[in-house]
């Protein structure tokens, strides 16, 4: 899709879960704490517990401490549900950036290169990610379109895109999003002048979803570093 009256890239946008942080890791190390957390309560041990996690998870990671309860015939009260959710989403998490990530932003900070993030989930969950990753404090903006009050402000809905305009004194065609769900990240380009980029990752959840509307990104990187040769040839023209 061509942007019309684009500008410099001032400015470079991330999704965080499998852009910045690999989905399955944390998935996995919440999988592997709670099944410590549960096994007691549901008189399985906890290797168990946790292959069974990953067996419900194969095809989606939805809902599948209710899925696993099902298969145990163990029924949770709301309270008790909601405890061991909490638990999950802040758990002591263990993940790490992607490789290309840090020397991705050591070279947009050397470039006077704004970085922001945009991303849906609940917001303490998204900032334990964040924060297991070391990540605190390396961004200008940060976006978690959850805290916006409904899931209905996440993506393909661009409300928070032009928050972040707006907190970075930015027009959109100066901002570049990085995303890696064709289903969401990059339909936002019918709806203001931003470019977007793709990045597919071994293991992506949503690497062989559809493009939403059809709506393909602007650039397809096979490393975030392309993002600077990309801003470097714009420089040189």
């Amino acid at each position: 899709m061509e942007i019309k009256d684009k500008h410099r890239i001032k400015a470079v946008i991330f999704d965080l879960d499998d852009t910045l942080i690999p989905e399955y890791d944390f998935v996995m190390s919440g999988y592997r704490y709670m099944s410590h957390i549960l096994e007691d309560r549901l008189n399985k041990s906890a290797d168990e517990i946790f292959d069974k996690l990953k067996e419900l998870s194969k095809e989606t990671y939805s809902r599948a401490f209710d899925r696993l309860f099902e298969a145990y015939g163990f029924i949770p009260s709301p309270e008790e549900m909601r405890d061991y959710i909490d638990k999950y989403r802040n758990h002591p998490a263990d993940v790490s950036f992607y490789p290309d990530v840090m020397q991705t932003l050591q070279g947009l900070k050397e470039r006077d290169i704004l970085t922001g993030i945009i991303s849906d989930g609940e917001v303490s969950r998204q900032e334990n990610k964040l924060k297991s990753a070391k990540g605190e404090g390396l961004f200008d903006v940060i976006i978690w379109n959850d805290s916006f009050g409904s899931t209905e402000y996440r993506k393909p809905n661009p409300h928070g895109f032009f928050v972040m305009a707006e907190k970075m004194g930015l027009s959109p065609s100066e901002m570049v999003y990085i995303g890696d769900n064709p289903s969401k990240d990059f339909h936002v380009m019918l709806d203001m002048p931003i470019r977007t980029a793709r990045i597919i990752r071994d293991r992506g959840i949503y690497r062989d979803r559809d493009y939403l509307d059809g709506v393909r990104e602007t650039f397809l990187l096979d490393s975030l570093t392309d993002i600077l040769d990309i801003i470097d040839g714009e420089a040189g023209e």
